[in-house]
């Protein structure tokens, strides 16, 4: 038995699919239109896109001031006796909670948080550390 190669198109032989528009029930649907999956996916994109970025301004990072400060008082914690309070006494604190809370200075401790690495010995970041604030602090808009 021999398999011969029609030449005739599916659509004109009527073993496939028809060569008009079938009508709804003879005809598959999709589970969801296609303008409803482009907007699914527009929609979670932003929203991933801005938790990313922290979606909040002000509130990404919280109080910088606080968390860099908490960082640097527990890094003096791994003293012991008048080193550690000498380190603790060494923390730049902002005594006004309006300034500390000043956009200038969030974004100032922002740098120290986000960089800072204790070294225990010391109870002060490493000198890399303390570089990558520096450089960090120095990169921010006047």
């Amino acid at each position: 038995m021999s398999h011969r190669l029609d030449k005739t198109s599916l659509a004109s032989s009527g073993t496939c699919a028809p060569s008009h528009r079938a009508s709804a029930p003879d005809r598959e649907f999709s589970g969801t239109p296609r303008l409803a999956t482009v907007s699914f996916l527009v929609v979670t994109g932003i929203a991933l896109l801005a938790g990313a970025c922290g979606g909040g301004g002000s509130t990404k990072r919280g109080d910088t001031y606080v968390a860099a400060t908490s960082a640097q008082e527990q890094c003096c914690e791994h003293l012991a006796g008048g080193a550690r309070d000498q380190c603790l006494q060494q923390i730049v604190r902002v005594p006004d909670e309006a300034v500390a809370r000043s956009q200038q200075n969030q974004a100032t401790y922002a740098c120290v948080q986000e960089h800072f690495v204790c070294n225990p010995a010391t109870g002060m970041p490493t000198q890399e550390s303390a570089q990558a604030q520096l450089d960090c602090i120095q990169d921010l808009p006047q």
